[in-house]
């Protein structure tokens, strides 16, 4: 297979994966906010996910991607499943340690992240959650390592339609966030129970081995740091807002990062099929240039969808949601473009597992992360939610930016010079839009510019390529 065709058919077969779980929870989301007695109800949903996702990637240490780094390392299958079954291990042991610590002292993290005691029940439901989130990633790995895309077709379906239509049983039955948070845990252990019996063999055929415990740990624990940086990027914003604003401004934030995921559809659709192309491609000669090619075609295409969602915002809220939650338009289209900033730097993050130097992750990260810190604590008492979204955003720039640095400087990816003017240009793009929020006529005219430019940029590439089409 080319390795073209290799990464489009990855690229769309897990897009119609995840076209399928985002489509869903867009349609069933307003049905669930009205359901709720009101926003805090659904900002304390959100806090117990923010504590699964702060849990989980100490549990799994960065051993997610190490294994499927060590899986591609040699072709001896029994090779294979002593990396997948010592994952397993070493991730079960981690995520049990961690949900005992959260039971223990569930009413200090109770204060932690809500700012009061009387929440500790919540913390006790996201140790269980944890437990069983950390636990399915090395469970379903396989399936993603050997790139069966039909299960994922499958257990995508059961994972979001199960779960928005088990929340809005249980939010019927009387059972208000709590419906969300039981549903949440049911959905997990499912998906478990699927991904078990379609990968048991790589769990009991293969044993513990020390010596590949070492060399995952070497690779995968200088990444821990880069998934806590992740939940810093996600969550650092609604512990503030919760803090400074309170859980119904949170419910409000919440909710227009729920509507943002729309941007995951092309994030989670590249994640899906990366990791197996980006490492089974890792050897050919010109993978450098090939990394710089798609780069390049995914931060245009992530700036047009950012273009999309900024033009669309007000028909979406108005159309789906009542009260406040419409206020949640104020954050949709800059945290709908912090995902696509997120893949655009896995890409050129991807090369520092490649030599194997992970350490350069957290390093590269930690300056944004910083930033983004700095500017919620300053933001958030002046503007308030839109505060929280533009931090992120400008945090995730900083990053990446700082990335594509270390990487050109170290020689690990070819960009060509047109792509410069692209980044640039729609830099300024993105100041108009912040400064002219409400103004459609700007907003517009200063997009067709941008989508001009690109074009000219980009004209002789495309011209070439409609060429061959022809042929």
């Amino acid at each position: 297979m080319s390795r073209a065709k290799l990464f489009i058919e990855n690229f769309l077969a897990y897009g119609f994966i995840n076209v399928l779980n985002k489509i869903i929870p867009l349609l069933l989301l307003p049905v669930i906010t009205r359901l709720l007695p009101n926003t805090e109800a659904f900002g304390i949903f959100d806090m117990f996910t923010l504590i699964i996702n702060f849990g989980a990637p100490l549990a799994v240490m960065g051993l997610y991607d190490a294994m499927f780094r060590e899986y591609f390392e040699k072709e001896d299958q029994q090779y294979k499943f002593d990396v997948t079954t010592t994952t397993q291990r070493i991730i079960l042991f981690n995520s049990i340690i961690i949900s005992i610590i959260l039971i223990v002292f569930s009413s200090f993290f109770s204060n932690l992240f809500f700012g009061v005691s009387e929440h500790s029940n919540i913390i006790i439901f996201a140790s269980v959650a944890l437990l069983f989130s950390a636990n399915r990633q090395p469970i379903q790995a396989p399936t993603r390592m050997e790139n069966k895309r039909k299960v994922f077709v499958v257990s995508g379906l059961l994972e979001s339609g199960g779960y928005y239509l088990l929340s809005i049983l249980l939010i019927n039955l009387g059972f208000s966030y709590y419906g969300l948070i039981y549903a949440k845990i049911i959905t997990i252990v499912i998906l478990i129970l699927f991904f078990w019996f379609q990968n048991k063999k790589f769990f009991l055929k293969g044993k513990f081995d020390i010596g590949i415990a070492k060399e995952l740990l070497k690779i995968g624990l200088p990444l821990t740091p880069v998934f806590l940086i992740y939940w810093i990027y996600k969550s650092m914003d609604r512990i503030m807002i919760t803090n400074i604003l309170g859980t119904s401004e949170l419910g409000v934030y919440a909710l227009g990062a729920k509507y943002a995921m729309v941007s995951q559809l092309i994030y989670t659709a590249f994640a899906g099929g990366w990791q197996y192309f980006a490492f089974s491609t890792m050897k050919d000669n010109d993978y450098k240039k090939m990394l710089g090619n798609i780069w390049e075609v995914l931060f245009i295409i992530s700036t047009y969808f950012f273009i999309l969602m900024f033009l669309f915002k007000d028909i979406i809220f108005n159309l789906l949601f009542e009260g406040d939650y419409i206020r949640g338009v104020e954050v949709f289209p800059f945290l709908g473009l912090a995902p696509l900033l997120l893949m655009l730097y896995q890409i050129l993050g991807t090369q520092f597992q490649v030599i194997k130097k992970t350490y350069l992750s957290p390093l590269v990260l930690s300056l944004g992360v910083v930033a983004n810190i700095l500017l919620n604590l300053y933001l958030i008492p002046i503007i308030g939610i839109k505060g929280a979204a533009l931090a992120t955003v400008i945090g995730y720039v900083a990053s990446l930016l700082v990335t594509i640095i270390v990487i050109k400087s170290k020689k690990l990816i070819i960009l060509r010079k047109r792509i410069y003017i692209n980044i640039l240009t729609f830099s300024v793009l993105f100041i108009i839009y912040y400064y002219y929020f409400n103004d459609y006529k700007i907003t517009i005219i200063v997009s067709i510019l941008y989508i001009i430019i690109s074009v000219i940029s980009y004209f002789k590439i495309i011209k070439d390529y409609l060429k061959k089409l022809r042929r």
